[in-house]
């Protein structure tokens, strides 16, 4: 653990590495699924469009869960 960083600054930091993570996987994830749907459907370029929009919402839904969480965190951690 680096000097002068509790474990409290640790989680936050680990908390942000995961929502980059989450955020990309979610679009990506959406991205493969549409492109694979068009493929083996042969509707390209919409089951494409539509994967993309599912998880461009997904990555959204995580996002303000991590950021509720993250706002829980910071409650705690004032005495609130």
């Amino acid at each position: 653990m680096a000097p002068g960083m509790d474990r409290s600054a640790w989680r936050g930091v680990a908390s942000f590495a995961q929502l980059g993570t989450v955020l990309f996987g979610c679009v990506v994830i959406g991205l493969a699924l549409g492109y694979f749907a068009d493929r083996w459907l042969g509707t390209q370029p919409w089951l494409l469009l539509v994967g993309l929009g599912f998880g461009i919402a997904a990555a959204a839904v995580n996002f303000a869960r991590a950021l509720r969480a993250l706002n829980r965190m910071d409650d705690g951690n004032n005495g609130h």
